[in-house]
């Protein structure tokens, strides 16, 4: 059976996203791609554990085709999983005659020093911004930054979903791509779990009177005609706010030092001032928020909705060593306070 890893990779792929969602297709298509683009050619029968770790030191050596940056360490664990279970069916369906599946265990040879992508909370300055500066995405910004919310869960967010009187929000479905262009709403968020946020009061008034100045409206932050958003008019009304907040704080700058800030619609064109943020980062800022409030672990995971509390444990560790500083002082009080420890020059002592 001497099957290349093309056919049964292309088999294995057929054979998973049946039934999946359109996200999910397209990350496990790019990772055969990827896989392809190395392994396309050679007989399943031939590939060894030697050759799974030449493919790792290949891409860790190389630039991501797809990027034109460093393959992440995550992206090359991701590659190595995918590799594994297309050797897992091919050998389960007796595809092939290897005895072993190559990939086993070869996540232990992806090298440490390979780049992590890492998640930053927005600045102060990006912050100060979304809490002054009116948009219509102002609000689905401040829900995702005080409130945690992943895009696809503010994407079908309504207003039946909070309850002013116990400020709480509900978040119980989730938009996932349909398509190229188009989402459709699922029950229960990303990992199958509901979860209800309490909503601080800074953020409550807020609410309060966006549901006051737009009656009717079903989706919290929906198109200009009320509808649903699609991928392509959310990433044009996120593109049309990030510009907005640049062009307030370049306004900002230029009269703090005596300019006169050109038009918005200058031919000359704005300068790129303030740097871009994701959706995913307001996220990311209210778990940092958490962490800095004091808020314990599996509270946070809760919150966060994350599938583990791993995730959330290594969120923390991380931001443990960020911003917790070592504390010694008690330690140079008692070595200054005990005579023992007094150290002693002697003379003609080198």
């Amino acid at each position: 059976m001497d099957r290349t890893f093309n056919e049964i990779s292309n088999l294995w792929l057929d054979n998973e996203i049946y039934g999946k969602d359109y996200t999910y297709k397209k990350e496990l298509k790019s990772a055969v791609v990827h896989l392809n683009r190395y392994f396309g050619d050679m007989i399943c029968n031939n590939i060894k554990g030697l050759d799974v770790e030449k493919f790792i030191r290949y891409n860790y050596e190389h630039i991501n085709p797809n990027t034109n940056k460093p393959f992440s360490k995550r992206l090359l664990k991701d590659l190595v999983s995918v590799g594994f279970r297309v050797f897992e069916f091919a050998l389960d369906n007796e595809l092939i005659d290897n005895v072993r599946n190559p990939f086993t265990g070869k996540k232990k040879k992806i090298p440490k020093d390979a780049p992590v992508t890492e998640r930053n909370p927005i600045d102060n300055i990006q912050k100060q911004l979304i809490l002054s500066v009116y948009h219509r995405t102002q609000i689905a910004a401040l829900v995702m930054l005080y409130c945690g919310l992943r895009k696809g869960e503010i994407i079908p967010l309504e207003w039946s979903d909070i309850d002013f009187k116990e400020k709480t929000l509900s978040v119980t479905k989730s938009a996932v791509r349909q398509d190229s262009n188009h989402y459709k709403i699922t029950s229960h968020t990303k990992n199958g779990k509901d979860r209800y946020i309490p909503i601080p009061d800074n953020l409550l008034s807020y609410l309060k009177l966006a549901k006051y100045n737009c009656p009717g409206t079903k989706y919290i932050y929906p198109q200009k005609n009320g509808n649903l958003h699609s991928v392509t008019t959310w990433n044009k009304t996120w593109n049309s706010y990030l510009t907005h907040l640049n062009y307030k704080y370049y306004c900002l700058t230029a009269k703090s030092l005596g300019q006169t800030p050109k038009a918005y619609n200058a031919p000359t064109g704005i300068p790129k001032i303030l740097e871009r943020f994701t959706a995913h980062q307001l996220r990311h800022t209210y778990c940092t928020m958490l962490y800095m409030a004091g808020v314990d672990i599996l509270t946070t995971s809760k919150l966060m909705g994350h599938s583990s509390i791993q995730i959330t444990l290594e969120i923390y560790t991380h931001l443990d060593e960020k911003y917790k500083k070592l504390n010694i002082s008690k330690f140079n009080e008692y070595i200054a306070n005990d005579k023992s420890n007094k150290i002693i020059f002697l003379n003609n002592v080198i």
